[in-house]
């Protein structure tokens, strides 16, 4: 299993130290093949006892380990043929959707059932997009998903919202000062919301009361800069669709069977 992968299974194990140690070392993979644990731990403000910690935590013997795992990617890097579109998409949809089968959608979806009213705040353009495929995909289960345009409707709905609401809210980073702020309102009124974040330690993801994620994937192309796909995110909602789907069927069952 790749580190990235590794990473990924145990996210739920991994706090923000740990996590902060993990994006010093996707953002300087050659340079972590060789680096020793004290210039590691010095690089990313921790102790070397947290630098081996985390390694452990992805099943790792230890720091050496975890470089030795490094410089074996890096070295099929250097050597493998550049990828053809084919081979990139199926690798893209593959890591995805290997993340999202690994989450739980039980508790996204009571709370999406027992919600007399859901709103949908996008922080951003491409948060909208999600958004607005979030409605489209619902609707289709009766479920009504109102898109809150901007902060001061957010306010005028936030004044009238109860505990019986939900809200979901969609970031990418999870730590705009806009979305802190608006979900530490609902926090405080008692409002359950629920957060579309990136993978990482963000203060979106801990204040909401729960929490789904993608971790972004980038695909090769010929530019300078790096192109990370957005697919994760319509993919998430897809899948999350289609839980809820089944969910609501369970318990269409099981209420037939109280019936008799």
């Amino acid at each position: 299993m790749k580190l990235q992968e590794l990473v990924s299974h145990h996210a739920g194990a991994l706090n923000e130290t740990d996590l902060a140690v993990w994006r010093y070392i996707e953002s300087h993979p050659r340079e972590c093949c060789y680096i020793s644990i004290y210039d590691l731990a010095s690089h990313c403000h921790v102790s070397r006892t947290s630098v081996l910690r985390f390694a452990k935590k992805l099943g790792l013997d230890g720091f050496s380990d975890l470089k030795s795992l490094l410089k074996l990617e890096q070295s099929s890097a250097d050597t493998a043929p550049a990828l053809n579109i084919a081979e990139a998409t199926t690798n893209l949809c593959q890591k995805i959707g290997e993340e999202i089968a690994r989450q739980d959608f039980q508790r996204v979806n009571k709370l999406m059932y027992e919600a007399k009213r859901v709103f949908l705040y996008p922080s951003g353009l491409v948060q909208r997009n999600i958004a607005s495929e979030l409605a489209r995909l619902f609707l289709q289960t009766d479920k009504c998903l109102f898109t809150v345009n901007g902060h001061d409707e957010f306010r005028t709905i936030l004044r009238q919202a109860s505990q019986g609401d939900l809200f979901i809210i969609i970031s990418l980073s999870g730590e705009s000062s806009a979305v802190v702020s608006f979900a530490q309102d609902l926090r405080l009124k008692g409002i359950p919301f629920i957060s579309l974040t990136q993978l990482k330690s963000n203060a979106l993801a801990r204040l909401s009361t729960e929490n789904l994620y993608v971790t972004p994937q980038t695909l090769p192309v010929a530019l300078p800069v790096p192109y990370e796909s957005m697919l994760a995110f319509f993919l998430l909602a897809e899948i999350w669709f289609v839980s809820y789907t089944h969910f609501l069927a369970k318990r269409h069952d099981r209420q037939e069977q109280d019936g008799l």
